[in-house]
């Protein structure tokens, strides 16, 4: 939406947010007791009720352009590969069919679901 070339990625929230929602379930079977984890789901919870919307929208801008890769490039890939990929294999983990996979995330359940994301922007002028 603010680069040039379009990279913003559109996908459907109610999917997406019930996806997200039934995957947190899942890890959180294995993290009973972690208040920590549960702290996480609770926010990301409130985050999802506040957004809700008919879209999510990500824009890739910022960590597309961290590389000399083509940024439109990275994003058809993103968008052809590696987002269905990870849809695959979270869903299959809620089938109860990818317990390594699942297993792996609940180790470093940090590294996929903390977040990082302020309510504050920081931004400064060129002089």
């Amino acid at each position: 939406m603010i680069w040039s070339p379009p990279i913003g990625i559109a996908a459907d929230y109610a999917d997406g947010s019930a996806l997200l929602r039934d995957l947190l379930h899942v890890v959180g079977e294995g993290l009973e007791g972690d208040d920590e984890f549960t702290e996480c789901v609770t926010r990301t919870t409130a985050h999802l009720e506040q957004q809700r919307a008919k879209f999510f929208v990500l824009e890739t801008g910022e960590i597309v352009s961290m590389t000399d890769d083509d940024p439109a490039a990275s994003v058809r890939r993103l968008v052809a590969v590696d987002i269905p990929d990870a849809v695959a294999e979270a869903e299959a983990a809620i089938a109860g069919q990818n317990d390594d996979w699942l297993a792996s995330v609940r180790a470093d359940w940090q590294k996929h679901f903390a977040s990082f994301y302020s309510e504050t922007l920081y931004f400064s002028f060129p002089d």
